[in-house]
């Protein structure tokens, strides 16, 4: 099991965690495809400290616009970009944000991506009783109540699950990476035109379109 790895050196925590963070971000960045359920059962290591990903019943095929917007929240919060952002979430289907909850969505934004901003090496974060976010994620949904409420895209759902999950499992390895500059290499050359190119192909390929 993964949690096995917990006390053995830092290098080959770190090459599990980023084996890991290619596995499933990979996939997502250059076909729009997603693996949405990462928990322990789910995947296995192997001796060259590669990942086995098990359990295919929970996969999520997005639009390339969406996975645009991903990025596009990214670089707003790169550049204090407001507008930027609130295309982002409007682009993953959120709709008639109001003022406070595009800020009580920042809050979340802002906690999900701060590993990536930060251009450093360090650990994805910290847990609160085993469970990465949980804290930040009930002061947002106690917020998202006060303002109004707000209806989640279903899109959302996986991309925050799989954050969560993978981020939990990094914690308790204890993987120092420089997680800013693994994804800008993976998205350094993003486009949505070939991501579809290449998601048609591939969906084409298993009879999936």
């Amino acid at each position: 099991k993964i949690l096995g790895f917990k006390s053995d050196s830092a290098d080959i925590r770190n090459t599990i965690a980023l084996n890991m963070f290619r596995a499933w971000y990979v996939p997502l960045y250059y076909y729009g495809i997603i693996h949405g359920d990462p928990h322990l059962g789910n995947y296995s290591v192997r001796k060259d400290l590669s990942i086995n990903l098990l359990d295919f019943g929970c996969v999520r095929v997005f639009p390339p616009a969406f996975i645009g917007g991903v990025i596009n929240l990214y670089r707003a919060l790169q550049n204090d970009d407001q507008n930027l952002a609130v295309h982002a979430f409007e682009t993953w289907g959120f709709k008639n944000l109001t003022k406070d909850q595009i800020e009580t969505l920042l809050i979340w934004a802002r906690f999900l991506y701060d590993p990536l901003l930060d251009d450093q090496r360090r650990v994805i974060g910290k847990t609160d009783q085993g469970v990465y976010g949980r804290e930040t994620a009930r002061k947002v949904h106690r917020r998202l109540r006060e303002v109004g409420g707000v209806s989640v895209p279903r899109e959302f759902v996986f991309m925050d699950r799989a954050a969560l999950g993978l981020g939990s499992v990094f914690i308790h390895l204890q993987a120092e990476v420089n997680w800013h500059q693994i994804f800008e290499d993976l998205i350094g050359d993003f486009d949505e035109k070939e991501i579809g190119k290449r998601q048609k192909t591939v969906l084409g390929q298993f009879d999936l379109i």
